[in-house]
């Protein structure tokens, strides 16, 4: 899991100029950095992958095709028919909008009825005006199981390989370092006083657990709508 800020970073952060400790610092960002990732459910991350790797997905038999956040599509592949071998797939002609020409299929953002071509990451394909093929080929099965009366049952199966660069940003957002560093620190200071997981309130003599993020910064991330909503995969 890739950090979002260095340990030089915390280090100015906390006013200790020892690197003598660099390694827990580390382990404490990275912590950081995954509660982040959790809160804002992105499983990739705020930084995208350095190379690009390949995904599949069930086709959706649409002019468009959704996929992981990502912030360069480098190839795509399609099955003709789901049932075809597992290795069988077609390349498509990735496209850059205003270069390329012919192009199956342009990586995009936003909503498909008008996807913005332009801004990161992508999170969708759509197919080409001049591509050579109208969909991508569903990978949707449908069939009847059980004693009459029979019951119908929808699988999926992978039919559309896309290999891309997958994460959120080129370089991490300004905001995801700033929190990161912050909830870091106030770990870091919290371990060295106490290793309890509750805290006092003298104004109203009780105990309050803390969450995993402190508020204010939760409160940091969703305002700069780093959270995405957990709707489930919509492919």
């Amino acid at each position: 899991m890739a950090m979002y800020a260095t340990a030089s970073e915390l280090r100015d952060q906390i006013e200790k100029s020892s690197t003598t400790s660099d390694d827990e610092l580390e382990a404490i960002l990275r912590a950081a950095g995954a509660a982040i990732d959790r809160l804002c459910n992105r499983p990739d991350g705020f930084l995208a992958d350095v190379t690009a790797s390949a995904r599949y997905y069930t086709g959706s038999g649409l002019t468009y095709q959704w996929i992981d956040e990502c912030t360069q599509v480098t190839a795509v592949a399609v099955k003709d028919s789901p049932g075809d071998d597992e290795d069988d797939y077609t390349a498509w002609v990735v496209g850059t909008v205003g270069t390329t020409t012919d192009a199956d299929v342009f990586p995009a953002s936003g909503d498909p009825r008008a996807p913005d071509f332009t801004n990161l990451p992508y999170t969708l394909l759509i197919v080409g005006a001049n591509s050579e093929y109208s969909t991508f080929t569903s990978g949707q099965y449908t069939h009847k199981r059980g004693f009459r009366p029979m019951t119908t049952r929808v699988k999926g199966v992978p039919s559309v390989q896309v290999t891309a660069r997958w994460g959120y940003a080129d370089r991490v957002p300004f905001t995801i370092k700033e929190a990161c560093i912050m909830q870091a620190a106030r770990w870091y200071q919290r371990l060295k006083s106490s290793m309890a997981d509750t805290i006092a309130g003298p104004e109203f003599g009780k105990l309050m657990y803390r969450k995993v993020l402190d508020p204010d910064i939760e409160l940091l991330l969703v305002q700069g709508r780093y959270v995405r909503p957990a709707i489930g995969r919509r492919y």
